[in-house]
């Protein structure tokens, strides 16, 4: 009996995306995120990275999107398919959060660079080539690109 009620209905069509321009802010933060990519050289990795950074500061796909894009000289749809957003603007899962023990770990890292720099130079401030060496080590020890979060905290 539900298979036949059930078989009668469909499922309506989505709401038509309703467009809206992006505000003063929202375009300045497009022009400063696009500013650190080069448009004939985007990967997957930098493709999904502009996805997320735009998805975080609350730009969501639109016209309006896609003309800042190429007035930057960007494709937005290559963009998408290369970070593999699917046409209704659903982004790839992000990467698994850090468990607490790996946080943690990084955190004693930092703390006991930071005193060996500290106690090395006979200061109480870090200059930023020493804020640099710390961050260089960090990396490689726990293997972060660059470009990449210390700490991942996407849920």
């Amino acid at each position: 009996m539900v298979t036949s009620i059930n078989s009668g209905m469909s499922m309506p069509p989505p709401p038509p995306r309703t467009e809206q321009s992006l505000t003063e802010d929202q375009q300045d933060f497009i022009s400063e995120t696009l500013s650190q990519f080069d448009a004939d050289n985007i990967t997957q990795e930098t493709a999904a990275s502009i996805v997320e950074a735009f998805a975080q500061a609350g730009i969501q796909p639109s016209a309006a999107l896609e003309k800042s894009l190429t007035e930057f000289g960007f494709d937005a749809k290559s963009i998408g398919d290369s970070a593999k957003v699917s046409g209704d603007g659903n982004r790839p899962p992000p990467p698994p959060k850090q468990s607490a023990e790996e946080i943690t770990s990084m955190v004693d890292y930092l703390a006991e660079l930071m005193e060996e720099t500290l106690a090395a130079s006979n200061s109480n401030e870090l200059s930023d080539e020493d804020k640099q060496s710390i961050l260089a080590k960090v990396f490689e020890k726990f293997d972060i690109e660059d470009g990449e979060s210390i700490i991942n905290t996407t849920a």
